[in-house]
């Protein structure tokens, strides 16, 4: 049976021959502020049939995010869905936004969220695919404001 997470210290010590995913790097999943990774095979395989499904490239905005820097960065502080390995952020926006979304739930995403107004470049979809959250029903889908 296969680990259900590996973490690494720093995203090039991910050896190559474990990272099956090729349409994403460690780079692009690593935490931006610490450059530490959290692997969840099972949501990377998710996010890989989800990019495979669409056909065509997702932009990453933000996936792992080390407790520390969540908290400078993120309402949720030291605990958010990011700091899980199973949360991304895509820039994605118009009409592909929706699209993704609803491939996302059909690819078994629990947690959509859609920032659609403000500037083109920060606008994104959050993915996760956790079973809950505070509680929270799963699956579900909110917009930020």
């Amino acid at each position: 049976m296969a680990a259900e997470y590996q973490i690494y210290d720093h995203w090039r010590d991910v050896p190559k021959d474990k990272w099956p995913w090729p349409n994403f790097t460690p780079f692009e999943m690593r935490c931006r502020g610490t450059d530490r990774l959290i692997v969840v095979p099972a949501f990377m395989d998710r996010l890989q049939g989800l990019r495979t499904l669409l056909g065509k490239p997702l932009l990453v905005s933000s996936a792992y995010r080390d407790p520390s820097y969540n908290a400078k960065v993120s309402s949720t502080g030291r605990m958010g869905p990011h700091t899980t390995g199973r949360a991304i952020d895509l820039l994605v926006y118009g009409e592909r936004a929706y699209h993704v979304a609803g491939s996302a739930y059909a690819a078994g995403f629990t947690g959509i969220g859609l920032r659609q107004e403000g500037a083109f470049n920060h606008r994104f979809i959050h993915l996760d695919d956790l079973d809950t959250v505070l509680n929270a029903h799963r699956p579900t889908v909110w917009t930020y404001t």
